[in-house]
């Protein structure tokens, strides 16, 4: 029942998120591929190092793909990954955010990666109030938080990072 009332308030929250976010323009600025951000599901299974690829592709320094994985309970952490995880326990009923999440959220970032393909209202709420440019994402997730869509399946990351590589080529600018 708890479960229950603090997802239908943090929905209500998020729903009112998105809505602010989708009345503000975001500022033209540089077309160059400075920050990555990448919110990431445990429970696909996927490897961080595959996100630092596509920066690597960009000539990005590695400090700056920021990937943050969302664990379903705390148990599953561990001190190696604990300044970048996070569980629903970091984002109160309210939608307050602490922890690694008040900084993830506060950097500007000028590509956030939504790489999670089930509809979590933690996941969803985190992406929303995310200071990104650019949002990329998959089709079974709210189209509200995503600018760019693309169809693939989440587990076959070598098919999503060459596609996210071919479309970020064309929003930003580059040197090989």
């Amino acid at each position: 029942m708890i479960n229950w009332l603090r997802r239908a308030l943090l929905s209500r929250i998020y729903r009112k998120t998105i809505n602010q976010n989708s009345v503000v323009y975001k500022k033209e600025s540089s077309k160059k591929l400075n920050i990555i951000s990448v919110i990431l599901d445990h429970r696909l299974g996927i490897d961080k190092e595959h996100f630092k690829k596509i920066g690597s592709h960009f000539n990005i320094p590695r400090k700056n793909v920021r990937v943050l994985t969302f664990f379903q309970s705390q148990k599953q952490t561990n001190e190696e990954n604990n300044g970048s995880s996070f569980t629903s326990k970091n984002i109160s009923s309210l939608g307050v955010l602490n922890g690694v999440l008040v900084e993830f959220c506060k950097v500007k970032t000028d590509v956030l990666i939504n790489f999670y393909d089930q509809d979590d209202i933690n996941l969803k709420y985190l992406s929303a109030k995310s200071n990104k440019k650019l949002s990329i994402g998959f089709k079974s997730v709210d189209h509200a938080l995503n600018d760019l869509i693309l169809e693939v399946d989440a587990k076959n990351i070598d098919v999503f990072v060459s596609e996210c590589i071919k479309y970020l080529e064309i929003f930003f600018t580059y040197k090989k």
